[in-house]
């Protein structure tokens, strides 16, 4: 009996009962198994479960709706999701219509002219926004024993407010607990304020037809060349004190929202992918969250020093 009900709380984080994927051919699924639980199969494969309960892999699935079997002993358990059709090729036709350009802009509050670079003002008068992502309705992804995404960020984005705080640095939260906020406002009272920098926190996740075990690296994202030289010097930063733990792919052009801003230097920060049963674990570590936000905080404060 005891057996038995310890399988009945097998974690699957994702996909969810009933969630519905895009098309993929293969599709990950992450989970957790109570303490002591040792064998488990997956779509009739073995499942290497990590020290902590967490396991990950991928199952092959097919259009519509897919029961993916899942046994640990004698208990099974049929877990049902869907996937959607495989997208229509696209026409070699040279005259066929071609979808209109997507035409990415910047944030309509922002104005066109870059605050000044804070390179030789004292901390006290540099004023930092971190924006831990996502919150409230929007949970982000979810690690293998169901922690949100919204939870890890906050958990990293109040330990790099310690630590820019302790460097008398003024700074402010884009939230400081568990809140919806529009995605477009999130800079808002940044831009307001005339900020120096704006920093976002996130926890990645691979695509639903990736290999969970395979990824896992930190980047940093920034949309202009003012956004740049904040990302190239907190990667540096990130990047070395992740050596040998965690690759990282370095600073990456993207079109997020909370970074196409021409006014304040704005960067997203990858810290590490939730979904790994590694990653997963080191979101617990309460040592490691303090020295990334140092390589962090390190990071912002050799953009400050450099010159403009």
């Amino acid at each position: 009996m005891l057996f038995a009900a310890a399988i009945a709380s097998l974690t699957i984080a994702f996909p969810s009962a009933g969630q519905s994927l895009p098309y993929v051919e293969k599709a990950y699924m992450i989970g957790a198994v109570p303490r002591g639980v040792t064998n488990l199969t997956v779509q009739a494969k073995e499942v290497e479960i990590y020290r902590t309960g967490a396991w990950a892999t991928t199952v092959d699935v097919v259009e519509g709706l897919n029961t993916v079997e899942i046994r640990c002993g004698e208990i099974v358990t049929n877990h049902v999701f869907r996937v959607g059709r495989k997208p229509v090729a696209a026409t070699d036709d040279p005259d066929a219509p071609k979808p209109p350009e997507k035409v990415w802009e910047k944030l309509e509050y922002c104005a066109d002219e870059p605050v000044p670079h804070p390179g030789g003002k004292n901390p006290s008068d540099i004023l930092i926004f971190i924006d831990p992502g996502h919150g409230g309705s929007d949970t982000g992804a979810l690690s293998p024993h169901a922690l949100c995404e919204k939870d890890a960020n906050l958990l990293q984005a109040k330990a790099l407010m310690k630590v820019l705080t302790e460097r008398g640095y003024c700074v402010s939260m884009t939230r400081e607990d568990d809140r919806s906020l529009v995605l477009h406002d999130r800079p808002r009272e940044a831009v307001a304020r005339k900020a120096d920098a704006f920093v976002s926190i996130h926890h990645n996740a691979p695509g639903a037809g990736q290999d969970p075990w395979k990824a896992r690296h930190t980047a940093v994202y920034y949309w202009n060349d003012l956004g740049k030289g904040l990302s190239d010097a907190v990667v540096a930063r990130l990047a070395a004190a992740l050596d040998g733990e965690v690759p990282s792919k370095g600073s990456l052009h993207a079109n997020f929202a909370v970074t196409r801003n021409p006014e304040i230097p704005s960067i997203l920060v990858e810290v590490d992918f939730m979904t790994h049963p590694e990653g997963e674990e080191a979101i617990f570590d309460h040592t490691r969250r303090a020295w990334l936000a140092r390589a962090m905080a390190d990071g912002i404060e050799d953009w400050i020093s450099k010159e403009k």
